[in-house]
């Protein structure tokens, strides 16, 4: 059965902190196997959801038709997220990292905006906007093998950069980031390079370090 997409937003300040997004073309990391057949096939299967908004169905269609999602269409979902945000008062913020994967959250909350107002302004302006479109470019860009456990997707990814050895494994993976107290100084890479978090956010983890 397919899983309607969620966003999560990192809007508190922590040492470290860490959060899963859990979405249609999200690995799951509880279950192996592949998303889909093929990229396509993950495609065809949101444009045949009935949800999608008309910007949306035109983006996965002319990424049907090509095979990929294209750059500029994605950017231009996260133009109309961030306008959506304004609109509400909201300057979101963007990382962009070196894939081209986007991570476009709201700001922390102040003495306007609370928590529940953020998270509340981020859903509404991510759905018909970049909550489909999002997942589906983060698989293009970061999971090839649509590798449906995160943690497997992840560890692939790091492997695949370049960044751990072949030997890294998806228990390794896991150990490390998929639930707290995880000790970054074991591991054979340097956890703060953005070639890393590029990984773990195809595995649907982001994590942020205080100064």
């Amino acid at each position: 059965m397919k899983t309607r997409i969620t966003r999560s937003a990192s809007l508190i300040g922590a040492a470290v902190l860490i959060f899963a997004m859990v979405a249609c073309s999200s690995p799951n990391p509880s279950q192996g196997g592949k998303l889909a057949a093929t990229y396509l096939a993950l495609i065809e299967e949101e444009l045949d959801s009935g949800t999608l908004t008309e910007f949306e169905t035109a983006v996965l269609t002319r990424a049907k038709d090509r095979g990929s999602i294209s750059q500029s269409d994605y950017e231009t979902a996260h133009d109309r997220y961030r306008e959506c945000m304004a609109a509400k008062g909201i300057a979101a913020q963007d990382h962009r990292y070196p894939n081209g994967i986007i991570h476009s959250t709201p700001p922390g909350p102040d003495e306007t905006f609370t928590i529940d107002d953020l998270a509340d302004a981020d859903f509404a302006c991510s759905v018909g906007t970049i909550a489909a479109i999002d997942q589906l470019y983060s698989v293009q860009q970061g999971n090839p093998g649509l590798l449906r456990d995160r943690n497997e997707a992840g560890a692939a990814c790091l492997v695949r950069e370049g960044i751990a050895p072949a030997s890294f494994s998806r228990d390794e993976f896991a150990k490390a980031f998929d639930g707290p107290g995880s000790n970054y100084d074991d591991l054979p890479f340097d956890v703060r390079d953005e070639r890393v978090h590029m990984c773990l956010y195809v595995a649907g983890i982001v994590i942020g370090f205080a100064d």
